[in-house]
């Protein structure tokens, strides 16, 4: 089996799967995955690392091993979520939305990857059109019938209802790379990825937002969350004197609350 097990934590809830929802976020040499109750409390926390096997057939039959040998038989839950981590990605209102141009709106921010996926939000009444690996992401479809596909900014986006009293930014810290996104009165302005070099660029892309959207308030939120530590949160502070790390929207049962879960945020939202 490619994929090894890093970390799984389990509280041994026996629940029904109709009654918790699944949720993987897909990495360069693994994923995450955690298991959530419909009424809010975080059950199983879980890391697979190793190297995505050569064929889709492989990837296939490593992630249903895998989850064999965590005790998780990935049908039946009330829903599932496979976010894809993407440095290409554009949203497109629904007015103007053709998925005959799918590949023209991603050729805008400068790529033509072999698979392009969509995620169509409601709530935005856009569509969401990024890069993804072909090979993985349809072999995670296949091994999990019905589950969605996604990109970070679709979850990001979900964070809108928490500005409806003051302005909020969130900044998902990755190598090389941060995803923001802005909002305010309970709306979604502004996703995108941007590359860094340093933290402190990391820092003047989140500063430069905020400035664009006219957000500098004293009641302005930082929400940080993926692969912060102290340097990075302290370099943030001086212009973000209410930024707080971000562990989701999930209670966590005692054997997880020793987690770290501001690294794993986009699957606990």
């Amino acid at each position: 089996m490619s994929y090894a097990c890093k970390t799984l934590i389990n509280t041994a809830n026996e629940l029904a799967s109709r009654e918790k929802r699944l949720s993987i976020c897909l990495g360069a040499n693994g994923f995450s995955f955690t298991e959530v109750t419909s009424s809010g409390l975080l059950l199983t926390f879980g890391e697979a690392e190793g190297h995505h096997a050569a064929t889709m057939t492989g990837v296939m039959a490593d992630v249903k091993a895998f989850f064999a040998s965590a005790g998780i038989r990935p049908l039946g839950y009330a829903a599932m979520e496979l976010v894809v981590l993407t440095d290409e990605s554009t949203w497109v209102p629904d007015e103007l939305y053709s998925s005959m141009a799918n590949r023209n709106y991603l050729r805008l921010v400068g790529s033509t990857p072999d698979m392009l996926m969509t995620y169509h939000s409601k709530a935005l009444a856009a569509t969401a059109v990024f890069a993804a690996n072909e090979q993985v992401v349809t072999a995670f479809k296949v091994a999990m019938p019905g589950v969605t596909v996604m990109h970070q900014h679709a979850k990001m986006a979900q964070m809108a209802p928490r500005s409806a009293d003051h302005p909020v930014l969130m900044a998902h810290w990755r190598q090389g790379r941060v995803d923001l996104a802005a909002f305010r009165d309970g709306r979604y302005l502004y996703g995108n990825t941007l590359r860094h070099t340093d933290d402190s660029e990391a820092v003047y892309h989140a500063v430069e937002v905020m400035k664009c959207y006219n957000l500098e308030e004293p009641g302005t939120e930082l929400l940080v969350c993926g692969e912060v530590n102290r340097d990075r949160y302290a370099l943030l502070t001086p212009y973000f004197p209410k930024a707080t790390l971000f562990n989701g929207n999930y209670k966590a049962s005692p054997e997880l609350r020793g987690l770290h879960t501001y690294r794993h945020a986009l699957i606990l939202m």
